[in-house]
């Protein structure tokens, strides 16, 4: 054990730095990132904006929000018309009030103690193309071959489905890649536009198929579906989670309801992980039992899988920002990977592939 001498101490320039949280029941609902992000969404009416200016992922952003909105149970953020691109965000007036009380209780310490400014706000302009929504090693591919036509900054989030249909909402992103099958209707993607309301202003142009499994880690004994329902209802499996807003999530807990399993009772709901090579990596690793995910990431770690479907992974684009070149480059990189995707394992292409498939 090494002890620091004062003299020593004194040149490492140790400093205080004093946090200001508002707490409900304990959580942190707003701290001084948080509410830094906020206020500039308030001036210049872009989330991606905001964290762009902060050097900060949108997408770990876009996640506190989304749990303090669960724990306040109201809105900080709405989507408005006649922004950049035909919309953009701001602030509820909730939101307005409790930034108010935050910064009310920021000045009334600021006395107290010298507080560190916030992440300094560095200029960067908004990236050529913004593509959020659902993970999918196939996108990542294309996304290089992007690169290479020369569309070098690409914003790549990835959200889940329904963020990146949010995301198009908020009118900050150029295309959306979703998966989101609908019990109801029997439909991938469709019926969701209109619960987002965007169905009137955007496309969906049709992707590929991707063959959804159960991956299962070596030596388990599951011969069935109904094997792996009943372990996760009598908690004998240990899942890893998606994250909550994508495809995979969604269709998961649409097959535990086939099953009557409560969503939140089975052991591993509280942990998510945002890339299905996280939850493929937790399973090869023993940290978890089993996962839902795509053939093509379950293969590649050589896990054991039961097949559950064939999906399609489609992609939304605003109509206004179709005929953006970077978004053209995108959409001709994707129809011509015909050969790339029969040549990934578990992928398939569609027979509408690269065709707009909403509106008729």
């Amino acid at each position: 054990m090494v002890i620091l001498m004062s003299k020593q101490l004194d040149e490492l320039n140790v400093h205080v730095n004093v946090e200001v949280y508002l707490l409900l029941h304990g959580n942190i609902v707003m701290d001084s990132k948080l509410a830094s992000v906020l206020s500039l969404v308030d001036r210049v009416g872009s989330l991606l904006m905001a964290c762009r200016r902060f050097g900060l992922a949108y997408s770990r952003i876009w996640e506190r929000i989304a749990r303090a909105e669960k724990l306040l149970g109201s809105k900080l953020l709405e989507a408005k018309r006649g922004g950049r691109g035909g919309g953009g965000a701001r602030l509820t007036d909730f939101c307005r009030n409790l930034l108010r009380k935050y910064y009310a209780a920021l000045e009334t310490v600021r006395p107290c103690a010298e507080l560190l400014e916030s992440i300094p706000i560095v200029e960067k302009q908004l990236p050529e193309l913004v593509l959020m929504g659902s993970h999918d090693p196939l996108l990542e591919h294309l996304v290089g071959v992007l690169r290479s036509l020369g569309v070098r900054d690409v914003a790549v989030e990835w959200t889940g489905s329904m963020g990146g249909l949010a995301g198009i909402l908020l009118g900050e992103v150029d295309v959306a890649g979703v998966h989101l099958y609908d019990a109801a209707s029997n439909l991938y993607n469709i019926p969701f536009l209109s619960r987002f309301l965007i169905s009137d202003r955007v496309l969906l142009i049709r992707g590929y198929m991707r063959e959804l499994v159960f991956a299962v880690r070596p030596n388990l004994k599951i011969n069935s579906l109904k094997d792996i329902a009943d372990g996760l209802k009598t908690r004998l499996f240990t899942v890893a989670n998606r994250n909550k807003g994508s495809g995979t999530r969604l269709f998961f807990e649409y097959i535990l309801k086939r099953f009557k399993v409560n969503p939140e009772s089975i052991r591993g709901a509280e942990l998510e992980f945002k890339t299905h090579f996280d939850t493929v990596r937790a399973v090869a690793m023993g940290n978890a039992d089993l996962c839902l995910t795509i053939k093509y990431v379950a293969d590649q770690y050589k896990l054991r899988t039961f097949h559950l479907t064939w999906e399609y992974f489609d992609f939304v684009v605003p109509r206004e920002r179709y005929k953006k070149l970077q978004v053209q480059l995108f959409l001709e990189a994707l129809k011509n990977s015909r050969s790339l995707i029969e040549a990934y394992d578990g992928y398939r292409v569609t027979k509408d592939f690269g065709k707009i498939i909403y509106p008729r």
